[in-house]
C-alpha cells in the first residue's frame, strides 16, 4: 500500500511527536478500567505473559482497507500499550526471558512479551514507531514464501490473495532487524496454509497434519522430512538476506507437535511460540511458549485478564459421551447425514465437551476389534474419527476427547491376555485385555496411540473403563514374573492373596502401574498430535464402587485419590441402575457427597446413564434431568451422560436444557 511506505526521518520524528500527544489523550480512555485495585494482577517475576498480534491498520489513513481476522486498529493498539504501562506491566525481550531461564538475570515484575505474526508492512509503518515511542521490545515473525513473492506480485492468503506491498519488504525487514527493540523469528517458509488432512477433504494446519491424497497419507518419515525442509529453508532464507539466522519459530495457527519442536531445535531454533492461552513459567523451558491471541474484538477488560494470566472459561464441564458407531454407515451419504445430525444436535445443547469413541465396538462388548483411524495393528472400520472430531471442534464449538481402551484390544490368539488366577485363562466376565506386563503388548498399544495422535485432531484422551486388574488378575506367566522380579512379591497370586500386607502392596503397585502406563500412552499421543489452542487433557473412567468403598481398590486396581492426582478429570460412572441401586436419588446424593469429601470436585465429571441396560430401555429425559439436579445440589457441577442416541433424539435436549446447558455462564480461572 503506497500510504504505508517507509517515512523519512523528519516525518518519523513528527509522527513520534504526534503519537506522544495521542498517548496522553488515549491514556484517558484507559483510566476507567485501571481505577480498580490491581494487586491481584501483580505477577511474580517467575511468570511472564506473551501476546500475539497480527496486522495493524490506521483507519484515518486507509479507511477502505479490507480487514481480515486478527487485525487490530492503531487506536486500539495504543490503548493496549497504555494499559500495559498503567497497570505496571513491563515489556521484555526474548533475550530477557532466555537470560532469566539460564539464571543470568531476573525478569522485572509483571513481564510481558509482544509478538507480531505474518510480517505485515504495518509492523514497519505503524508498530515500529510505537515500539520506539513506548520503548517496548517485540518479536516479529514473517512467512518466508510470502517474502519471496516479487514486488508487484500477489501473496496467497487463505482462499484469496493480497498485494505483495501489504507485507514487509526486505529493506523494511532489515531496518526492523537493526532496531535494538526487534528480534526476527520465522513463521515458517510455506506452512502458513492448510493441507488436506483426511479423505473427506478437511483442510488442517500444514505444520501439524500429515497430508492426504488419493494415494493415501504421507508417512511419518515423509511428514518429518517436509517439516524439516521447510524450517531449514526458512532459516537459510533469513540468514542469507539478513546475515543472521533466526533462533525461534512462530507456528502458523498455533499448530505444532513435539515432533516439530524437536525438528526446529535440531535446526538451531529451539524456542517456539504456540497459541495456548495461558501464562508461562520460568523453568518450563522455551520450546513451546504460550501466547494469548489479540484482535479488534479483544476488550480492554479481556486484555487485562490476559495480562494477568487469566482467561474466561466455561463455568463447568458438560459432557456428551458419543458412540461413533452411531455415526458410521456403509452408505457414505447416510454417514454424512448422520454426522450432520450429530453436529446440529450437539451444537444446540450448549455444552463444553464430547467424549468421542475412536474404536469400533460392533458387538457391544467394550473391546476394540477395529479402529476409526489408520493404524498398523488393527483393521480400520472407517477413517472417520478425525473427520467427526474436527467437525465437532470447528462447527459445534466443543472440545473433543478421544475415548480409547487402555488394554482392551483384540489382536487375536497370538497375543497374551490378562489371566484370572482362578481359571488359568482370561475371565469371560471381564473385558478381554492385553496383558500390560508383556513388552510386546505395551509396544503395540503405544503404537496404536501414536497413530491416533498422528492421524487425528482432538483435545483430550478419555481412558476407557477397561483399565482395571481384579484381585485375581493378572496371573499370566509374564505378570507373575514381573511381580517377583520388579516388585519383590511372590510369583504366585495365591501366595499374595494369603497375606494382607502383600495383598495391599500388590494392589497399590498395580494401581500405580496402570496409571504410569496411561501416562506413557499420553506421551505417545503427544509425539505427533497437533497442539493448536488447547493442551492435551486427560480423563479416566472410574467405577462407582471405587468411590463409595476405598477397600474396593483391590477389586479394580483403581483409587479415586490417585486418579485425581494423575489426570485432569476423573470420569465417575455414576450410574445407579447399573449398580443396582434401589433408591437412585439417594444413591446419587451419597456418591456425590463421598466423592467431594475425598477429592477436589473440580477434578470430577459424573457420567450419568441415559440407558437402562437391565431391560435395554431409555432412561426418561425427565428422570435424567432430575438426576442432574440431584447431583448438582449435592455439589457436583461437572457432569454428562452416556449414551447419546441422536437418531431418536434421546435424551431430549429441550427437557435437559435447564439442568444441562452451559449457555453463557462463564468464570475466571487462574
Amino acid at each position: 500500500m503506497s500510504s504505508q511506505v517507509a517515512m523519512p526521518n523528519l516525518g518519523r520524528m513528527a509522527a513520534l511527536m504526534n503519537m506522544a500527544i495521542t498517548r496522553l489523550v488515549a491514556g484517558l480512555l484507559a483510566v476507567a478500567p485501571v481505577l480498580a485495585d490491581t494487586s491481584e494482577q501483580a505477577k511474580k517475576s517467575t511468570e511472564y505473559t506473551v501476546l500475539s498480534y497480527h496486522d495493524v491498520v490506521d483507519l484515518t489513513r486507509t479507511p477502505d482497507l479490507e480487514i481480515y481476522p486478527q487485525t487490530i486498529t492503531r487506536d486500539r493498539l495504543i490503548q493496549q500499550f497504555n494499559l500495559i504501562d498503567d497497570l505496571g506491566y513491563t515489556p521484555v525481550s526474548l533475550q530477557d526471558i532466555l537470560d532469566a531461564e539460564a539464571g543470568k538475570g531476573s525478569l522485572p515484575p509483571n513481564p510481558v512479551l509482544l509478538t507480531f505474526d505474518d510480517g505485515y508492512s504495518s509492523v514497519y509503518d505503524i508498530v515500529l514507531p510505537l515500539l520506539e515511542l513506548y520503548d517496548y521490545p517485540a518479536v516479529v515473525g514473517p512467512v518466508g514464501s510470502w517474502l519471496a513473492v516479487p514486488e508487484g506480485g500477489e501473496v496467497p492468503y487463505g482462499q484469496t490473495s493480497l498485494p505483495r506491498e501489504r507485507f514487509l519488504s526486505w529493506a523494511q525487514l532489515r531496518e526492523l532487524q537493526a532496531s535494538p527493540l526487534v528480534e526476527i523469528a520465522t513463521h515458517t517458509y510455506d506452512l502458513h496454509k492448510g493441507v488436506i488432512g483426511n479423505p473427506q477433504g478437511n483442510e488442517q494446519p500444514a505444520a501439524g497434519t500429515p497430508q492426504w491424497s488419493e494415494s493415501g497419507y504421507e508417512s511419518i518419515e515423509a511428514y518429518r522430512q517436509r517439516i524439516h525442509d521447510d524450517l531449514e529453508r526458512a532459516r537459510d532464507q533469513l540468514e542469507n538476506k539478513l546475515g543472521e539466522a533466526p533462533r525461534s519459530v512462530i507456528w502458523p495457527y498455533g499448530g505444532y507437535s513435539h515432533a516439530t519442536m524437536d525438528i526446529a531445535a535440531e535446526l538451531g531454533m529451539p524456542h517456539t511460540f504456540s497459541l495456548l492461552a495461558r501464562p508461562n513459567k520460568l523453568g518450563q523451558g522455551t520450546d513451546d511458549i504460550n501466547r494469548y491471541l489479540i484482535d479488534q474484538e479483544t476488550s480492554l477488560e479481556t486484555f487485562e485478564e490476559y495480562l494477568g494470566g487469566r482467561i474466561w472459561h466455561p463455568a463447568d464441564e458438560r459432557v456428551i459421551h458419543v458412540d461413533l458407531d452411531y455415526v458410521y454407515d456403509d452408505d457414505p451419504a447416510q454417514q454424512a447425514e448422520n454426522l450432520g445430525k450429530l453436529l446440529d444436535k450437539v451444537k444446540a445443547q450448549d455444552i463444553s465437551t464430547v467424549y468421542l469413541q475412536a474404536f469400533a465396538d460392533e458387538d457391544g462388548n467394550g473391546v476394540a476389534e477395529s479402529l476409526y483411524f489408520p493404524n498398523d495393528h488393527l483393521p480400520m472400520r472407517a477413517d472417520l474419527f478425525n473427520r467427526v472430531a474436527w467437525q465437532l471442534k470447528k462447527r459445534a464449538g466443543v472440545s473433543v476427547y478421544a475415548w480409547m481402551p487402555v488394554m482392551a484390544f483384540d489382536l487375536g490368539d497370538d497375543y497374551t491376555y490378562v489371566s484370572d488366577a482362578r481359571l488359568g485363562n482370561p475371565s469371560p466376565e471381564r473385558y478381554r485385555r492385553l496383558s500390560p506386563f508383556v513388552e510386546r503388548n505395551r509396544q503395540v498399544i503405544a503404537d496404536i496411540y501414536k497413530d491416533l495422535g498422528y492421524y487425528a485432531k482432538f483435545d483430550g484422551l478419555l481412558f476407557h473403563d477397561d483399565g482395571l486388574l481384579s484381585d485375581f488378575e493378572d496371573a499370566s506367566p509374564a505378570a507373575l514374573a514381573w511381580y517377583q522380579d520388579k516388585w519383590g512379591l511372590p510369583g504366585s497370586v495365591d501366595a499374595i492373596r494369603q497375606d494382607d500386607d502383600l495383598m495391599a502392596r500388590w494392589t497399590q503397585r498395580k494401581t500405580e502401574f496402570l496409571i504410569d502406563f496411561t501416562h506413557q500412552l499420553v506421551d505417545e499421543v503427544g509425539r505427533y498430535r497437533m497442539y493448536d489452542t488447547t493442551a492435551l487433557y486427560t480423563a479416566r473412567n472410574v467405577y462407582a464402587p471405587v468411590v463409595l468403598n476405598p477397600d474396593s481398590e483391590q477389586w479394580f486396581a483403581q483409587e479415586l485419590e490417585a486418579f485425581s492426582r494423575a489426570y485432569d478429570y476423573t470420569a465417575v460412572m455414576a450410574m445407579p441402575y447399573m449398580e443396582g441401586a434401589e433408591d437412585a436419588d439417594a444413591w446419587l446424593k451419597n456418591i456425590a457427597e463421598v466423592a467431594i469429601a475425598r477429592v477436589d470436585p473440580d477434578s470430577l465429571v459424573f457420567e450419568l446413564q441415559a440407558q437402562d441396560w437391565r431391560d435395554q430401555t431409555p432412561v426418561p429425559s425427565e428422570k435424567l434431568a432430575h438426576w442432574m439436579r440431584t447431583i448438582r445440589e449435592a455439589g457436583i457441577n461437572q457432569y454428562g451422560y452416556y449414551p447419546y442416541d441422536f437418531h431418536n433424539d434421546h435424551p431430549d435436549a429441550e427437557v435437559l436444557r435447564r439442568e444441562f446447558s452451559l449457555g453463557t455462564t462463564l468464570r475466571k480461572t487462574p
